[in-house]
């Protein structure tokens, strides 16, 4: 899922048969695919959401200053929201610009979507390289590691198991919802649609607010709500 990021606006972009190839095992296994079956597409990447992220983040910053919050709470809360903008840009793009490239891409494909749980995950650990199994499984684990990590200094109230497991179900499926949508929009799966992601990022969700949690135990963690 996070293909795309800290790129150029104008980018290569995998062709049909590469696409297909990489359906089935997720988005995990789609560089090195993209390496050997790609060809210059014009592609629209996060790139253009990272102005927005700054400036977003410069304001929670300054409001979170005035309000005399600890500068260590003011700087994970930044941090945050300059997270969510890589975490926009790395998931839901690129994006074709152009309407050939979009004919193209978009030729002799449909929506798919995948609803069995553990089936990419397996077929991962089955037939993909070391590189594609680190990249699927712990990538999207690690992804929104930071995620949990860091969401109990914006809003402490939502430092619970049971608000936290919620936000490990609520914000995957965001993500997924959202480029399924776009999909839907383009008349093809420009990006693959999987349970086993939400499962993996809810996963890594969790694993980041035990971080925060032993953090917090460890040391005092400054906390205001």
């Amino acid at each position: 899922m996070v293909a795309g990021a800290g790129v150029p606006a104008t980018t290569a972009y995998e062709g049909k048969d590469a696409k297909r190839r990489r359906g089935a095992v997720g988005a995990g296994r789609e560089i090195g695919l993209a390496s050997c079956h790609s060809y210059w597409r014009p592609m629209l990447t996060g790139v253009v959401v990272y102005p927005f992220a700054v400036v977003l983040a410069v304001v929670v910053g300054w409001r979170a200053a005035r309000r005399g919050l600890p500068a260590f709470v003011v700087a994970m809360r930044v941090l945050f929201v300059l997270y969510l903008g890589w975490v926009i840009g790395a998931t839901l793009f690129p994006l074709p610009i152009r309407a050939e490239v979009l004919s193209l891409e978009s030729a002799g494909q449909g929506v798919t979507v995948n609803l069995v749980p553990l089936a990419s995950i397996s077929e991962t650990l089955r037939d993909g390289s070391v590189f594609a199994q680190v990249w699927v499984i712990g990538g999207n684990i690690v992804t929104l590691a930071r995620f949990g990590f860091l969401l109990p200094f914006v809003a402490l109230r939502l430092a619970t198991w049971g608000h936290m497991a919620l936000a490990a179900l609520l914000f995957p499926l965001a993500i997924e919802s959202s480029q399924l949508a776009i999909s839907l929009l383009l008349g093809y799966s420009y990006r693959v649609t999987e349970v086993d992601d939400v499962m993996l990022n809810a996963a890594g969700i969790l694993l980041g607010f035990s971080a925060y949690v032993a953090a917090r135990n460890l040391a005092r963690v400054p906390s205001v709500e």
